[in-house]
């Protein structure tokens, strides 16, 4: 969620002799340091509140043509919908991290940060004719947020800070040929950011910020037989750089914090095969683009790869999923709110047919963000040696869905 991020560091190193310098010139380097960016990216959510997105770890999203929530994953599926759809649900993300090592001095220091958030799910659809479907949705599409034991890097300063983007799509799906149906969503994000600060009991501070932007997604789906077919999406990238948040200090004075970002553009493709009248296959792939931001982020691209199985028997579907994702930072390009390396995630639920057709939805993942070495620097010189010791996020998700 950060740029390079020179100037905390700074802040860090300075607040050891702080003994030196007077409480106004402390404030002053506060105020110069927040002129650089703090964010420049964040985690974003494969899992959208609803039973078949969070049971197969994000894996059915590409292919997703049960009901409503498909405005979020897949317009294109929209056209599989009766004369209308609703979904609704909640997910509730519990997310940790542990980090251990030593700062530019030697000395060994360490960080935890932990967060609890709900994050709501909720679309609606209607057939207009034959061949068109409109639908609207709202749902969290991403975002970080930590409250810190101990700063950031084990040395203090950030005691908090979140970033929550939340999307509105309005959608349309048309049904081009009895194979092939094709669709869209004009994508309407809020984000939310925030940042509490103090450096030793000397000067505290908190400021938050919000900025809507606008994207697009494009979808298509193709029936390959009658038992299998394939879904792409491509989600534009959303801007929200050059904004700031004004932070005001516990002495009376502000600073201005860079809180630009922007969420990558993404391309998933995906199948999905009923292997038998019970028994369903699901595969997709994709990749986020964060290399498009290089000048404000030296990220790599992420690249998934997933697969997912669903049984169906007696009005309940179970379903479990597995999910890689490739590393978004190289060891010495971590940054420490950011610090993810090759990830995993594994979902598995049940849902419950009721006999007038709508479903309820229990389901549950485990995203594990890596364990790992991590060196943190200023151009090619270190300020924090160690290691992510922990890193996930529990998703627990109720929905409900006709």
């Amino acid at each position: 969620m950060q740029k390079r991020f020179s100037s905390l560091v700074k802040i860090e190193r300075f607040s050891y002799s702080r003994s030196c310098y007077e409480q106004k010139l402390l404030t002053l380097a506060l105020t110069s340091a927040f002129s650089a960016n703090v964010f420049a990216g964040g985690i974003l959510l494969h899992e959208v509140a609803t039973f078949d997105s969070v049971s197969s770890a994000g894996v059915s999203n590409p292919t997703n043509r049960t009901d409503a929530s498909a405005a979020i994953t897949s317009p294109a599926g929209l056209t599989a919908i009766g004369d209308y759809s609703f979904s609704v649900g909640l997910q509730y993300l519990d997310a940790y991290s542990e980090q251990n090592g030593v700062n530019a001095p030697g000395n060994r220091v360490s960080t935890s940060g932990e967060n609890q958030s709900p994050v709501p799910s909720l679309a609606y659809a209607y057939r207009l004719n034959r061949d068109w479907v409109i639908a609207a949705s709202l749902h969290g599409d991403g975002g970080l947020g930590m409250d810190y034991e101990n700063g950031r890097s084990g040395i203090g300063i950030i005691d908090e800070e979140s970033q929550e983007a939340l999307n509105v799509h309005f959608a349309t799906a048309y049904q081009a040929s009895p194979n092939l149906s094709v669709g869209g969503a004009l994508v309407v994000q809020h984000l939310m950011t925030s940042v509490d600060l103090s450096v030793a009991n000397m000067v505290s501070g908190s400021g938050d910020e919000g900025n809507t932007a606008v994207s697009f997604i494009l979808s298509g789906m193709y029936d390959l037989t009658e038992r299998t077919y394939i879904g792409i999406n491509y989600k534009h990238k959303v801007d929200h750089s050059d904004k700031t948040v004004d932070v005001n200090l516990s002495n009376g004075s502000n600073a201005s914090v860079d809180v630009g970002v922007n969420w990558p553009s993404r391309l998933d493709l995906g199948i999905s095969h009923k292997l038998t009248e019970k028994v369903t296959l699901k595969a997709m792939t994709g990749v986020e683009f964060w290399s498009d931001f290089s000048d404000a982020l030296d990220a790599n691209d992420i690249y998934t790869l997933g697969g997912a199985a669903q049984y169906q028997h007696n009005g309940w579907t179970y379903q479990a999923g597995l999910r890689y994702d490739s590393a978004m930072f190289d060891t010495d390009k971590m940054v420490p709110e950011l610090a993810i390396a090759e990830n995993w995630s594994f979902g598995l639920g049940a849902e419950k047919a009721r006999s007038n057709g709508h479903r309820i939805g229990l389901a549950y993942e485990y995203r594990n963000l890596g364990t790992h070495d991590v060196t943190y620097s200023i151009g090619d010189v270190p300020y924090f040696d160690g290691r992510m010791d922990e890193q996930r996020i529990h998703v627990l998700s109720l929905s409900y869905a006709y």
